[in-house]
Parts: structure tokens; sequence; C-alpha cells
């Protein structure tokens, strides 16, 4: 396994600014929680924010990273108990699309 810092880049392109105000109050009732369960499991960082250069669009990016690649895997796994049951929550549709990358250079 990987001792390389595991990134996770996610876009959600909603239907409308409501369903993208809807995710908003989820994130807010029940991310904190649900982000502990991450970092006490190798998660590093977690940001959700708000894509402002497409125009009309109503996109968010979720950006995670990982300590290494068995930090990631453990906590993709918390990741699909957490969206199973979370997806009763939600009455709207979202295209997803993630991108997962091993960090090569950082220069923060």
């Amino acid at each position: 396994m990987s001792k390389a810092i595991i990134t996770s880049y996610t876009l959600l392109d909603f239907m409308s600014e409501a369903d993208m105000n809807g995710f908003f109050s989820f994130v807010e009732g029940n991310m904190e929680q649900h982000a502990a369960n991450l970092r006490a499991n190798g998660m590093t960082k977690f940001y959700i924010s708000r894509v402002f250069n497409k125009g009309d669009k109503f996109t968010i990016g979720n950006w995670l990273e990982y300590e290494n690649q068995e930090a990631f895997v453990a906590c993709d796994k918390i990741w699909q108990e957490f969206l199973k049951a979370a997806s009763s929550n939600f009455d709207f549709i979202t295209k997803i699309v993630p991108y997962r990358g091993i960090v090569q250079y950082d220069f923060s």
C-alpha cells in the first residue's frame, strides 16, 4: 500500500439553487459528526466549496485528503455506509463526478 497522501475531489452539479441549498442544509446538520469519524480513520482535510466559475450552474466541490492509501480505503468504507444511510434524505437529482489522485508535489 502507498504511503503517499491520497486526494479525492468530487464535483456535484445540482439542477437548481434550491437543490444545492438543500444539500448545504444536509451538510450543516450531518457533516460534523461524519467528519470526526473520517478524521479518526486518517482523513486530514475536508473542504466543501461552491464552484463559482461555472456560470449559472449550481456546483459544489468536495476536497478530501487522506494520510495514505490505508486511510483512503478505511474512509471509503465509511463514506459508502454514510451515503447509503443518508440517501433517504435526498430528494433531488445531482450529477456526481469523483476524481482521485496521489499528491506528487505540495507547495503549501
